[in-house]
C-alpha cells in the first residue's frame, strides 16, 4: 500500500471522479460513494471444478443508501448518461474491489486471480490505452497486483471483435489478463476464430449440461481457460467435477470461503462486478 494518504484516498487522480469518493469505514472496509449511492465490495471464489482448489475470486459491486438496499448495481450504472461520469464509475468500482481484496496480503493466495468486470459501454467510450488510468491506480497502491488482475468484458462485447480485440490487447499491454463472456458454445467458436483471451466465461444455466465437455475441449484447444459461472446445482457440480481443466463459481460450493464478512455474494441479489 502507499504511504501516501492510504486512508484518506488524496492520491487518487480527480479528473475521472467527479462526484466520486472513497473512505475507509471503522470495520476496515474501504466504501465508495456516487452520488447518494454508498458503494462495497463482496467477492466470489472461483474454483476448479475437479479439486474444489481455490483459484480466484470475483468481486461484484453493492449499492446502499442510507443503511438500506439502494438501486441494483445494473440500475446504477444504467442512470448515468454521460460516458465521461460512467468510465469514472467503472474504475472507482475497481479501485474499491482492490482495496477490499479479502486476499491481497496472504501470500498463500499470491497465485490466486481476481476478476473484475468493465462495463460494456466504456469499450468504446475509452478511446484508447485501455487499462492505462487503472494500471497508474493499481502502481500507487502495489506494482504487484495487475499480473493477479482479469480483465473481464460482458457478453454483449463480443459482437463487435473488432473493438473487442483492441480492448484486450490493451489491457494485455497493460500487465493485466483478460477475460471474455460468451452465451453459448456456437458464441465460443465465434469467439476463438478471431481473438484469444486467457480466459473464457460462460453461464452454465445457458448450457446443456452435455455441452460441458465440449466447450472445455473447443476452449483449451485454443489454450483457453474455461470458467463456468452461476454453478448453482449439485448436478452441474457433478458434470463439472469431470470435465478436464473447468474452472467454475456459484452457490453449488458453499463450502469454499473466503476470508472476511465482505467475501460473499448473496443469493437473490442483483450483480454486477465492477
Amino acid at each position: 500500500m502507499s504511504t501516501a494518504s492510504a486512508d484518506e484516498f488524496g492520491w487518487l487522480p480527480q479528473h475521472w471522479r467527479p462526484g466520486f469518493s472513497l473512505r475507509r469505514a471503522p470495520d476496515g472496509r474501504v466504501l465508495g460513494r456516487f452520488y447518494g449511492a454508498e458503494l462495497s465490495s463482496v467477492f466470489q471464489p472461483v474454483v476448479e471444478a475437479g479439486s474444489l482448489r481455490r483459484v480466484g475470486r470475483e468481486a461484484f459491486v453493492r449499492s446502499d443508501a442510507g443503511g438500506e438496499p439502494g438501486l441494483s448495481p445494473w440500475s446504477l450504472f444504467s442512470m448515468v448518461a454521460d460516458d465521461a461520469v460512467l468510465v469514472g464509475l467503472d474504475r472507482l468500482c475497481r479501485t474499491l474491489h482492490v482495496l477490499n481484496d479479502p486476499l491481497a496480503h496472504d501470500p498463500a493466495a499470491a497465485d490466486e486471480l481476481l476478476f473484475l468486470n468493465v462495463h460494456g459501454r466504456l469499450l468504446a467510450a475509452v478511446s484508447e490505452d485501455h487499462g492505462h488510468a487503472f494500471r497508474r491506480i493499481l502502481d500507487f497502491i502495489d506494482r504487484r497486483l495487475a499480473a493477479r488482475i482479469v480483465i473481464e468484458t460482458p457478453e454483449a462485447a463480443c459482437a463487435d471483435p473488432r473493438l473487442l480485440g483492441f480492448v484486450l490487447a490493451n489491457y494485455r499491454l497493460n500487465g493485466f489478463k483478460v477475460a471474455a463472456n460468451v452465451r453459448s458454445l456456437s458464441g465460443l467458436a465465434g469467439l476463438l476464430g478471431e481473438l484469444r483471451p486467457n480466459f473464457v466465461k460462460v453461464d452454465a444455466r445457458h448450457l446443456r449440461l452435455t455441452d460441458y465437455a465440449a466447450f472445455a475441449e473447443l476452449a483449451a484447444a485454443h489454450a483457453v481457460r474455461p470458467v463456468f459461472t452461476r454453478v448453482e446445482s449439485a448436478q452441474q457440480r457433478e458434470v463439472l467435477a469431470a470435465v478436464d481443466g473447468a474452472w467454475a463459481q456459484g452457490f453449488a460450493y458453499p463450502e469454499v470461503a473466503l476470508p472476511g464478512a465482505a467475501a460473499a455474494v448473496e443469493r437473490g441479489r442483483g450483480q454486477l462486478a465492477a
